[in-house]
């Protein structure tokens, strides 16, 4: 019997919708408050320095992506060019940071909004969110594009309204200082104010099922990246120019009451409460198709039992994996007993630091990738050469590395998360590799063949 295939059927517009709507998230509603009452009024000016190495991943993972247009390609590209072992672990370290914090603070964000307007109790929304996502999932590609679209259009526009529209309402009394608490705060902020941009490069996971990947995948990014800075700023901007920044981090759901300042305060309120319920689903619904891949390939590799390689035949998806990080995700919330906004900000913090340790290691993997894949080198429609080869690649990777340094500095104990994340990461790869012997199987062959088209 032949393997069921997964189906190319992501375009550049949906390609978008589901990066922006996995990006955006809830994070954008209530992450902006509790960053705010850290940095001050000035709080734009850290989104607009965090959209800096969100370029160079957009750059380095086109090129990436149209070298390796296969599923889960930023697992295949490092564990290939760089180490098997660097391969998985980072994308462990992804997979536990993503499913054990990122998306319970999304659900849990979801579940706050939710109590907002209605009287429902928030760890049972929260976690019933995630089954039902788990099912949509399972349930095929079609359904969960077409909700990702219309939910994350709802989301963009609701943010644009606010951003742009606050601009015209701003209190500059609110604004001066425009760094109460000093420049070293907005600085400080870049680390989770880059968490609002991470994930920008999972495009590159789903690959396999992008039409026509070496010419979509660039433009998904680069648009994405756009959309992504001006929501960013906009809110950021009127945010702390609508409300005080003082204020903003004891303000639960800040966007939907900055909003009711030039709006009608019932619309407003619900609007704003919708979009932000929007901007935290597509995050779950995307974080579970996108990284549910990277697991289907880990599997196809053996890394995991090969039971979750297994497609579902009738919706073509990976119906064990997904099933697999949504048990994941119920299990993050016993992880969550600290208060909410100190839970928001680490898990921020945390999502940030794996992002940037991932974005490392692809352009350390871009930079000698015409070295040890010449043929996919040449073949990518997007190609970096000589001095902007350099640039990107050897500059991102010290760039990054800064970042994750400057933030284990100023912040060891999310710093030290990351490190029990890699940690896990190799004591896990050792102990499949010494299973795997035993069985007369050897992990490293399999680590060596790429998936061709």
């Amino acid at each position: 019997m032949s393997e069921v295939r997964l189906k190319r059927e992501i375009s550049v517009p949906h390609g978008v919708l589901l990066i922006v709507g996995t990006v955006i998230g809830a994070g954008a509603f209530i992450l902006i408050g509790p960053l705010a009452a850290q940095t001050g009024p000035g709080l734009w000016i850290a989104f607009l320095i965090a959209a800096i190495p969100a370029l160079f991943v957009a750059v380095v993972f086109a090129q990436l992506g149209t070298a390796f247009p296969i599923t889960g390609a930023t697992y295949v590209s490092i564990s290939r060019i760089l180490s098997p072992v660097l391969g998985i672990v980072v994308i462990w370290s992804a997979i536990l940071g993503v499913f054990l914090f990122t998306l319970p603070m999304m659900a849990y964000g979801f579940a706050l909004y939710l109590r907002a307007m209605t009287a429902v109790p928030v760890i049972p929304t929260a976690i019933g969110i995630l089954v039902f996502f788990v099912v949509l999932n399972i349930l095929g590609l079609k359904w969960i594009m077409w909700f990702q679209s219309v939910f994350t259009l709802v989301a963009i526009v609701a943010l644009l309204v606010f951003g742009v529209g606050g601009v015209f309402f701003v209190d500059s009394t609110y604004q001066t200082p425009l760094f109460p608490l000093g420049f070293g705060a907005i600085l400080l902020a870049i680390v989770p104010a880059y968490c609002l941009y991470t994930a920008l490069n999972a495009i590159t996971e789903l690959a396999g099922e992008t039409k026509n990947p070496r010419r979509s995948i660039p433009r998904i990014l680069f648009i994405s990246l756009v959309i992504l800075a001006v929501v960013y700023v906009s809110i950021s901007y009127s945010l702390t120019g609508l409300m005080h920044w003082q204020v903003l981090g004891r303000t639960e759901g800040a966007v939907a009451v900055a909003a009711g300042r030039f709006l009608p305060s019932p619309f407003a309120t619900y609007f704003m409460g919708v979009a932000a319920l929007m901007a935290a689903a597509t995050t779950i619904n995307a974080a579970l198709t996108f990284i549910s891949r990277d697991v289907l390939v880990l599997s196809r590799d053996m890394v995991f039992p090969r039971v979750f390689a297994r497609v579902h035949k009738r919706f073509a998806t990976p119906a064990r994996a997904i099933v697999l990080l949504g048990l994941l995700s119920v299990a993050g919330f016993l992880l969550a007993g600290v208060s909410p906004e100190e839970f928001i900000l680490r898990c921020a913090t945390l999502t940030s630091y794996v992002f940037m340790l991932m974005a490392l290691l692809a352009c350390v993997a871009m930079y000698l990738l015409p070295r040890k894949f010449p043929r996919r080198y040449r073949e990518s429609t997007f190609r970096l050469e000589g001095f902007w080869l350099t640039f990107f690649t050897v500059g991102g990777a010290l760039l990054f590395a800064a970042l994750i340094i400057w933030g284990c500095i100023n912040d060891p104990l999310s710093a030290l998360y990351l490190v029990v994340l890699v940690i896990t990461g190799l004591a896990y790869y050792f102990a499949r590799r010494w299973q795997l012997r035993r069985r007369g199987i050897s992990i490293e062959d399999g680590l060596k063949k790429i998936e061709e088209l």
